[in-house]
């Protein structure tokens, strides 16, 4: 089982490519500390786990289901395209209350995106700790896990199922099942 995000992200792209999944990656960007979020005006930190992500590529298209995940500096101007769209508008009110403690734009990130579809992927900070937890749109439904590794762990096949039912204390969403949110 991979636990580096690195190895992760290595593995994704082979499965990808195993799959002949049209992907392409660009060359990462300069170092960055920060990340845009839904607010325009507001900043998260990059986290370990994200650093190694844009240290292993900038822009990658095609990375899962269909949705390119953008480089540091694309995420901006991709989140101000999206930010009337109808689909955008009903994934971030979704997402402001299925968390433990509800969120704002300013503590969620596009992550991932195909805007054909109206799928995305985000990143939301939803705690004081340091990793944000990924929130995947795709296919009608939504899956969360409770950080980048995780994800990335459900995407290359290492988890079955996302970390809905342990991340709403008192739920009875058994393991294993799809959250529709």
């Amino acid at each position: 089982m991979a636990h580096d995000v690195a190895e992760l992200l290595h593995l994704l792209w082979r499965l990808n490519d195993k799959d002949d999944v049209r992907q392409s990656l660009e060359e990462p960007s300069a170092p960055c500390a920060d990340i845009a979020t839904l607010a325009p005006e507001t900043t998260m930190p990059l986290s370990p786990m994200l650093r190694a992500r844009f240290a292993y590529a900038g822009a990658w298209d095609r990375a899962a289901f269909g949705q390119t995940w953008p480089g540091l500096a694309q995420i901006a101007a991709i989140t101000a395209l999206v930010r009337d769209r109808p689909w955008h508008v009903g994934h971030v009110a979704k997402m402001s209350g299925a968390f433990p403690l509800p969120v704002g734009p300013s503590r969620i990130a596009l992550y991932g995106l195909d805007a054909a579809r109206g799928d995305a992927t985000y990143l939301v900070w939803c705690t004081d700790t340091v990793e944000p937890a990924v929130c995947a749109f795709y296919g009608g439904g939504c899956d969360r896990f409770l950080d980048l590794s995780r994800y990335l762990a459900f995407l290359v096949g290492e988890r079955s199922h996302d970390d809905s039912a342990e991340m709403m204390p008192g739920t009875s969403a058994p393991l294993g099942t799809r959250a529709v949110v």
